[in-house]
């Protein structure tokens, strides 16, 4: 259970089918000007209807969405005259609040949309601590701070991060770099190169023992390349291993066609091969 409002099952109100063009997007949305209704959810609105209500509160002769903005979008586009609501009172912090944790709940929010409702939740509107909000939504005040730290990054890494190419962990190893050129020209070798978290701490540490010089920083690199260039030929001898190996198990089993358990058994071994072959192609990827 969570702390705090955990859900709109919690909240007083009453559930009320509202025209949809007295419903109106909230002043602040967590979202990017970029994000939209997904087809999915549109698709499924269409079939099964529209499972969970809306999150409304009254805002003079409209009703203002609390939770439920993409939801309230894929009925836009599906052309639907009246929509579910469940309808609240709630003050501006109240309100923030439970829109926050359902979008945390529902992991609509990708991590820099999480940054920036904490920095608008704690710095610019002042509702709260580190400590409070982090009661709100349970999550550790750690969780918060390094959410928030990702922020002091170059737009261009956010925007990395925001998509999925990056993961925050690897972003959070450049926040120790204080020089922004330096955490700029760091950045642009990490998205470049798609280097992990680990990597982009060698590079960091190369960066800051010799910080006048691009020598360290270069030598960490072609490590770097070559400890990938090796684990891909690695993997690469492997499969062609269990290739071989496969083919193998093939011939011997044709040579005992007509004794059909030990051509299963044989058959059975060999598919184990092939699924091992697809789980190092899977982690041969991930060097990537």
């Amino acid at each position: 259970m969570q702390r705090g409002i955990s859900s709109s099952s919690l909240l007083i109100g009453i559930i009320e089918e509202i025209e949809i063009h007295r419903i109106k997007h909230p002043e602040l949305s967590f979202y990017g000007a970029d994000r939209t209704e997904t087809t999915e959810l549109v698709d499924s609105i269409r079939q099964n209807g529209l499972l969970h209500p809306l999150i409304v509160r009254t805002s003079g002769d409209f009703f203002e969405i609390i939770a439920g903005c993409r939801r309230y979008n894929a009925c836009r586009r599906l052309g639907l005259r009246k929509v579910i609501c469940h309808v609240v009172e709630l003050d501006d912090k109240s309100a923030f609040e439970v829109s926050l944790i359902e979008n945390m709940q529902r992991r609509n929010l990708d991590p820099i949309e999480e940054a920036r409702a904490f920095r608008s939740y704690v710095s610019d509107r002042g509702w709260g601590s580190l400590t409070e909000l982090a009661s709100k939504i349970s999550k550790s005040t750690a969780y918060i701070c390094k959410r928030l730290s990702l922020l002091e990054l170059p737009e261009e890494l956010l925007k990395q991060v925001s998509s999925g190419r990056i993961y925050p962990s690897t972003a959070e190893e450049l926040i120790p770099l204080k020089d922004s050129n330096e955490r700029h020209r760091i950045a642009g070798m990490v998205i470049k190169n798609g280097y992990s978290s680990r990597q982009t701490r060698t590079l960091v540490k190369a960066s800051q023992d010799e910080p006048d010089s691009d020598y360290g920083l270069n030598s960490y690199q072609d490590k770097i390349v070559d400890l990938e260039l090796k684990a891909a030929r690695s993997f690469d001898k492997s499969i062609t291993a269990l290739k071989i190996a496969m083919s193998k198990i093939s011939s011997i089993a044709e040579a005992v066609e007509d004794n059909w358990i030990i051509y299963e058994i044989l058959l059975q071994h060999r598919n184990m091969l092939n699924a091992q072959i697809d789980v190092l192609i899977r982690e041969k990827k991930k060097l990537r």
